[in-house]
């Protein structure tokens, strides 16, 4: 700290030193918005100073000085008289080719894009809203390079996840994902999996969800580790700031947006419709086999009932959805007091049956200029949201299962049970079968800045973020009507209530101190943070009711109950020095330290610094090419830490089975803690180059990044005999490298017609360097398969996270030299003396779950009130497993299993290389050559090989297509209405992907989880069909 002393001393003499005369005031655009780094020179000499982050200045002149110069990137310059005033506000107009661009950086610190050393991007309003997602997650896919966005389906309220450059962890519980921050407060976006585990897979929403897309003004990606140095260990992944619409001085604004969207699937995977139930080959209506029977055609002559043709369930099934919502805004004020409200209502029925979510939503802001030194606001979000969410794992799985013959509609007796030829019907389960979920979410936040002197800001933020998630889980159990089917799912009936109450706090304090020493800039920003975090989950489960549909916990005959707390604090002190030359040249260096509450005492304090810098040689070398427009460099490096989850260093003991005699019972857990931990460690650089063509036609953004985190805080299997199965230390570095490329154009500008196009590319390869010494693997997480399908997600040293392994065919390699990690699927396969493919005895890396490319390719061309905008976007060479895929082959679903009665022989050779010649029946039963093949080729052995369903997922898609037309002004005049825009927007309009179950963007696992190369049975992605309308008054 004392060279930062030194530094404040510094500058405050140089300061009380300066000249005589002193002016001051605020360069400001022509929407009244700060120009930030503009450069106020006194005519005719070296004299003059930049406007800070609010576009204020002061600055001491002679008496003799006659005129200031103004300019700014991207602004025509001013000269302005000098008056005996010493208050000045100057407008500056910007230029047709305007670069000039302010975003807001770390801890809402707004900064000219032109200074910083690193990548950043934003997304406005408008773009993030033209594709009218209800997640706002979902609303950046496509939009940022280095960004991949994960979704768990189209189902109502349900989350997604966003990953920035990779996976940095080797703890595959850990979360991977940015931090997210709203009006400068770090906020909570969990994916709770409380009461989802244990075989109810239900997917639940991610709480940044909880806020309506409508009342943001802007996001900011920041990527890097210089980007996010100043949040600490928490912004390691990267750091999503948020700025929502605040109040602005002038009229009284009210306005009104409405969307409507209907809702169905994107795609279904193809079935075949020859075959019905029964199996090999003979009808049964009872059968539990849906698609081994004969073809519908001979079992209409058995059975006469028959339909003529079969249910494709997987349409069938599903019903179309529709999503509404409605947001009223209002704002207005004066300079001293201003105010911004809204209210929004959002609706969705799910295209699964009897699933659906609501959110009701409010905002307030407020801004109040006590004077010219003293400013303080509050915003204040809050969400209630609540609906019945369904496993739609299951959905699929008991939809395989059920007889295409079948309605699967027809769920009910007329006695209201469970209507059924024998398997359980998957309309009768989500009807049945519930689990809802209702949240009260608040996030406040409130500041106060006060400004002694033009050079001087102190300001302080508080926030809270807290929500309450009340969870309940019913089933009926039988009635006891004789003949009843008792549902497996609902057995005897059940009642199961889980509550999460989560509470974070946050307290920041800033003090900036700027000045200009004619070409040169300074600016020391000295702060305080402070985190403190608490969180309460409660379970309490009844089973067996006595009531059959009575759902509470005194009609349950078995009741079992739990509950986890924690708490979290970290506190943390920080400061940024940035040094500037003549707005060309410029040096920021961060350092921050933390102390963490979940290490122990020696190891809990942690100091990570950063540096970068941003040099835009266009401004000092003129003799560049008259094409080059504007020219940047930059270059980064940082050091950010982690901690551990709270009580890694603790052998803890938990509270196990039925009290005896009236004492509870405790046992330790098998997880050890190791009071050694220390902060896992990431450096990370970067370099890139920011350019502009054909008067800023065109503009290029490139960034290459490097970065390794070491140190890793991982769970390590060890022998039973030490007491425990895994103990949690220090161990392991994995790798992430990559490029990004942001490039945009507008090929067309006139008076009526324009074209403006982007393209975001991002490249990361990830590599596992090391982890703990003797330790092969790490398991990450797995899907079952049949017949030895079940396919694992590990991290192995040498591989890269999201690698999937399982079972393959062998194959034949002439040296006997079997690749190692990954199978050759150029070289022929073995064929057994039988005829059939031979399964390896090992497992192989299949794929893997992280697009290698992450492409998108936007449009927007205005036409008069016309706006036409459309977004192509694209994840390339990615693999996940199909496990519906899987289910389909076992069970005769599979378009493809129409070759059942076919004879062919396989491509391939023999143990010995020799060619296979040897003819086989795919089908079951006895063949045409009258030898008994079994079950058959797909459920001997197409269906017990991984290979087979570990399937290309990349995919190409019209992301969003959207079409507005603004109503002319005159059309409006003498009505209430100052404006009124309508449009049509459609999502997901066309998919082009070989993936054969349903849209491979969806996952089988919860939002934010690190296993997710699962994507078979899965809440299928939706395609929506909206109107949309946006009227002011």
């Amino acid at each position: 700290m004392k060279p930062l002393l030194l530094t404040l001393t510094f500058l405050l003499a140089c300061m009380l030193s300066f000249a005589q005369r002193s002016i001051h005031g605020k360069v400001v655009d022509e929407s009244g918005l700060p120009v930030i780094g503009a450069t106020i020179l006194v005519q005719g000499t070296q004299l003059g100073t930049t406007s800070n982050n609010n576009g204020e200045f002061s600055l001491s002149i002679p008496e003799s000085a006659t005129h200031l110069q103004v300019r700014s990137v991207g602004y025509e310059a001013v000269t302005i008289p000098v008056t005996a005033e010493t208050s000045y506000t100057i407008t500056l107009h910007a230029t047709t080719q305007s670069l000039n661009q302010v975003v807001v950086t770390a801890l809402g610190i707004r900064r000219d894009v032109r200074s910083l050393g690193y990548a950043s991007q934003e997304v406005n309003a408008q773009e993030l809203t033209v594709s009218h997602q209800p997640n706002l997650v979902n609303a950046l896919q496509g939009r940022v390079a280095g960004v991949m966005i994960g979704s768990t389906g189209g189902g109502p309220g349900q989350g997604a996840s966003i990953l920035i450059r990779g996976v940095n962890s080797l703890d595959p519980g850990k979360n991977n994902q940015p931090l997210f921050v709203v009006d400068g407060i770090p906020v909570d976006n969990t994916t709770s999996t409380l009461g989802t585990t244990g075989g109810r897979g239900v997917q639940m929403t991610n709480r940044i969800a909880d806020i309506n897309p409508d009342d943001i003004e802007s996001i900011t990606v920041l990527r890097g580790g210089a980007a996010t140095a100043l949040y600490g260990l928490r912004g390691a992944n990267g750091v999503i700031v948020i700025t929502t619409k605040s109040a602005k001085a002038g009229q009284f604004r009210v306005s009104y947006d409405m969307n409507y969207s209907y809702d169905v699937i994107d795609k279904t995977p193809k079935v075949q419709s020859l075959y019905t139930q029964g199996y090999n080959g003979v009808y049964d209506s009872t059968s539990f086999w849906p698609n081994w029977g004969p073809t519908v055609a001979d079992a209409r002559k058995i059975d006469p009932t028959h339909p003529a043709k079969l249910f494709d369930h997987y349409k069938h099934a599903y019903t179309s959805g529709n999503q509404i919502r409605h947001t009223l805004s209002l704002s207005g004020g004066t300079d001293k007091a201003s105010v911004s409200s809204s209210v929004s209502y959002f609706h969705q029925n799910g295209v699964l049956p009897f699933t659906y979510y609501q959110d009701i939503s409010t905002r307030l802001s407020g801004k109040l200029v006590l004077s010219k030194k003293v400013e303080t606001g509050t915003t204040i979000l809050y969400a209630n949201t609540g609906g019945n969410f369904y496993d739609a794992d299951r959905f699929n799985e008991e939809m395989t299962y059920w007889a295409p013959r079948w309605d699967v509609r027809d769920y009910l007796t007329p006695e209201g049970t469970e209507k059924t030829y024998g398997n359980g019907n998957a309309w009768y389960k989500a009807a049945t079968n519930k689990f809802k979920s209702y949240v009260n979410h608040v996030i406040a936040s409130s500041y106060f800045s006060y400004q002694p002197f033009n050079w001087m800001n102190l300001t302080y933020r508080f926030g809270v973020d807290a929500y309450q998630d009340n969870r309940t889980a019913t089933a009926p159990g039988p009635k006891g009507i004789p003949g009843e089917y008792v549902d497996d799912d609902n057995g005897q009936g059940f009642v199961h209530k889980y509550g999460i109450n989560y509470r974070q706090l946050n307290s920041n304090l800033l003090l900036t101190l700027q000045h200009n020493w004619g070409r040169f800039g300074t600016s020391l920003r000295l702060g305080h943070d402070l985190l403190d975090r608490a969180v309460d989950e409660v379970a309490t489960e009844g089973d067996e009711l006595d009531i059959y549909n009575l759902f509470t916990l005194s009609n349950a005959k078995i009741i079992h109950a739990s509950e986890y707390r924690s708490q979290y604090h970290i506190i943390g002190a920080y400061g940024e020095l940035e040094l500037s030359y003549d707005q060309a040249l410029y040096l920021t260096l961060t350092g921050r330290n933390d102390w963490t509450s979940t290490l122990e005492k020696g190891n809990r304090s942690f100091f990570y610094p950063s540096a970068n810098l941003s040099y835009i040689f266009s401004e000092t070398m003129h003799q560049l090419p008259s094409w080059l427009s504007y020219g940047k460099i930059r270059a980064s490096l940082a050091q950010i830490g982690k901690d551990a989850d709270p009580y890694s260093t603790s052998i803890v003991y938990i509270p196990t089975g039925t009290p005896v005699n009236g004492v509870n019972l405790w046992t330790r857990s098998n997880a050890a803690g190791l009071q050694s931990l220390k902060p896992e460690k990431t450096t990370s650089f970067e370099i890139g180059t920011d350019l502009s063509f054909l008067n800023n036609r065109i503009t290029l953004n490139f960034t290459w990044y490097h970065s390794i985190s070491q140190d890793q805080i991982i769970p390590v299997a060890t022998a039973p005999s030490t007491g425990f199965t895994s103990i949690t230390l220090n161990a392991g570095k994995i790798r992430n490298q990559g490029i990004e490329l942001t490039l945009q154009a507008t090929p067309i500008t006139s008076k009526s017609f324009s074209w403006e196009t982007d393209i975001n590319v991002s490249h990361n390869e990830n590599k596992i360097l090391s982890i703990y010494p003797g330790l092969q693997r790490i398991e990450v997480g797995s899907q079952f398969g049949y017949a030895g399908a079940t396919v694992t997600m590990y991290y192995v040293p040498g591989g890269s996270a999201g690698d999937i392994y399982g079972s393959h065919w062998l194959r034949y390699y002439p040296d006997g030299k079997q690749p190692p990690t990954h199978v050759d699927k150029k070289a022929p396969l073995v064929i057994d003396s039988n005829g059939f493919p031979v399964r390896a005895s090992d497992q192989q890396i299949l794929g893997n779950s992280y697009p290698k490319w992450l492409v998108s390719w936007n449009h927007t061309l205005t036409y008069g009130n016309w706006t036409l905008s459309f977004l192509f976007d694209a994840h390339l060479n990615v693999q996940k497993y199909d496990q519906l895929n899987n289910f389909m082959a076992a069970f005769g679903i599979a378009a493809y299993t129409l070759n059942r009665n076919e004879t062919i022989i396989f491509p391939g050779v023999h143990a010995d290389g020799t060619p296979n010649t040897t003819p086989v029946w795919l089908g079951q039963g006895t063949g045409p050559d009258g030898k008994n093949y079994g079950a058959g080729y797909y459920r001997n052995y197409y269906r017990g090989v991984s290979e087979n369903f570990v399937e290309d997922a990349s995919w190409i898609r019209l992301r969003t297509l959207s079409l507005s037309y603004q109503l002319p002004a005159r059309w409006l005049k003498g009505t209430f209405i100052k404006g009124l825009n309508i449009g049509f927007t459609g999502n997901n309009l066309w998919l082009h992907t070989h993936y054969i179950g349903f849209d491979p963007e969806s996952s089988s696992a919860p939002a934010g989880s690190n296993a997710n190369g699962f994507a078979g049975f899965t809440y299928p992605a939706l395609r929506n069909f909206m109107v949309h309308l946006h009227a002011s008054f």
